[in-house]
């Protein structure tokens, strides 16, 4: 029962553990109770002290851990509930794949009202750790402590922070030692940053006051080539403390391959239109996916799971399936997909918004001596007209990668106007891809899903749909 005294704090006795939500809380259900609950996994028994509401729904802690769930581990990370990542590290690898493969399933259903024709077990990662080969950590002089340490009561060293920001807090950050989802090596180079910069009295950024130097290190590396590349963002234009700093990292750290830095004064911290200055090797790194070859530069857009990018690909190549005359890459980034399936089409057109991964496209298919690939930048909703499908030709086949946002409903409306007769959608968000579906099932059927799971220790999951016209008469006249 609950001893309730107020709005919050207060106590619900043993409630079990049912489920789990995609940000990764525990879903909690007594009687006609619901509750989130910090840290709690399906299968615990718990009492539980309410703190607040989510949308509308209660939300906790565990105040009591009455039954561990047998699906319950340790942790690996010391940062564990502190950082706003890795939420299920406390949760075993298979019953991570579970929640996924339901994830998709019910979103298809729940939110499209659709059927699936085969819906595929999830395929694993083989590597739950050390899989990204992009991160970037923020220098902060508003530094993150647990309140844990904060009640013993020791002495702490208020310098700011260099680490990941904090859950629901866009200004706090916790300063990281090690992180488990990146090479080890990345770890010493930002451990070693972070000394020399206090050493040197090189002053955090406030992202309220836009004050101070240091503002963001990139890490990105190549499984295919071993390459390493720092990129340093600072907010002044003294070029001194970068170089002082690069000059150190490359004694220390001959491993590494590129150095970078830009000058980010902007208010917000976008900065792909920000030219890059080098200190040391190239401007981007090559990475390998089957037989291709990719640059990427510290700005382009690629799979941050390289050896389940290649699996994900893998699955886009044979809902493609067998060669054919033109296929559209939508959303298609710096033509990773396109490259990737380039022989199963005469023709591949690619529509993207960022104009510079339009240009890395390009480089990518020279880099790889392909000729039958073009690229066009822009709005997808103004692009995709009866003028360019004229032009370039209706496609055999529609690859679609949209970001989490999914597609805006005039593309998908332009898509049923094509009426391709297959469409493979690649999504990172099930719900709007399941939203997405719902629309486009006025055309198509869904013939097959297949979760891919890029991104262990987190919710988030891929999802290949293939998508087949239900009547080839529907194939329409596109008219303005």
């Amino acid at each position: 029962m609950a001893r309730k005294t107020h709005h919050k704090n207060y106590i619900v006795e043993a409630v079990p553990i049912v489920d789990c939500t995609h940000e990764g809380k525990g879903v909690g259900r007594k009687d006609e109770l619901v509750v989130f609950v910090e840290k709690a996994v399906p299968g615990d028994v718990v009492d539980v002290r309410v703190v607040g509401k989510e949308k509308k729904v209660p939300v906790g802690v565990i105040e009591k851990m009455l039954t561990a769930s047998p699906d319950r581990v340790t942790p690996v990370c010391e940062h564990f509930g502190g950082c706003g990542g890795c939420k299920w590290q406390n949760l075993s690898y298979a019953r991570q794949l579970v929640q996924k493969e339901r994830q998709v399933t019910e979103s298809i259903r729940r939110i499209g009202h659709l059927e699936v024709g085969e819906a595929r077990p999830i395929m694993a990662c083989t590597s739950p750790y050390n899989y990204r080969n992009k991160v970037e950590y923020t220098f902060s002089n508003k530094e993150w402590v647990p309140a844990e340490q904060m009640q013993k009561g020791e002495p702490i060293e208020w310098n700011g922070a260099l680490g990941y920001h904090v859950a629901r807090f866009f200004d706090k950050v916790i300063a990281i030692e090690e992180c488990h989802l990146h090479l080890p090596i990345l770890n010493e180079i930002r451990n070693e940053i972070r000394e020399f910069t206090l050493e040197y009295e090189l002053t955090y950024y406030d992202i309220k006051a836009h004050t101070g130097y240091c503002r963001n290190i990139l890490f990105r590396t190549s499984e295919g080539t071993g390459e390493i590349m720092v990129l340093l963002l600072v907010a002044e234009e003294d070029e001194r403390p970068v170089k002082a700093l690069f000059a150190h990292l490359e004694k220390v750290f001959p491993q590494i391959t590129s150095m970078l830095w830009i000058h980010n004064m902007k208010w917000n911290d976008s900065y792909s239109e920000l030219q890059p200055k080098i200190y040391k090797g190239t401007p981007y790194l090559i990475e390998h996916l089957g037989p291709w070859k990719y640059q990427i530069s510290p700005t382009s857009f690629f799979q941050t799971n390289t050896s389940q990018a290649k699996r994900l690909y893998d699955v886009v190549r044979e809902f493609v399936g067998e060669k054919t005359g033109v296929i559209y890459d939508l959303y298609c980034g710096a033509g990773s997909i396109g490259i990737y399936i380039n022989d199963l089409a005469d023709k591949i057109v690619g529509v993207e918004y960022v104009e510079s991964s339009v240009r890395d496209a390009y480089v990518n298919c020279e880099l790889n001596s392909l000729k039958h690939l073009s690229f066009f930048s822009g709005n997808l909703k103004d692009i995709l007209n009866p003028e360019f499908v004229a032009r370039e030709g209706r496609p055999d086949v529609i690859v679609t990668d949209p970001p989490r946002a999914g597609m805006d409903e005039p593309v998908v409306q332009q898509l049923l106007a094509i009426a391709a007769p297959r469409i493979v959608y690649v999504s990172c968000n099930p719900a709007t891809q399941a939203r997405d579906l719902a629309l486009l099932g006025a055309k198509y059927d869904i013939l097959i899903s297949q979760p891919v799971d890029m991104f262990p220790q987190t919710s988030h999951v891929e999802n290949v749909v293939l998508l087949e016209l239900r009547n080839v008469s529907s194939a329409e006249p596109i008219d303005n």
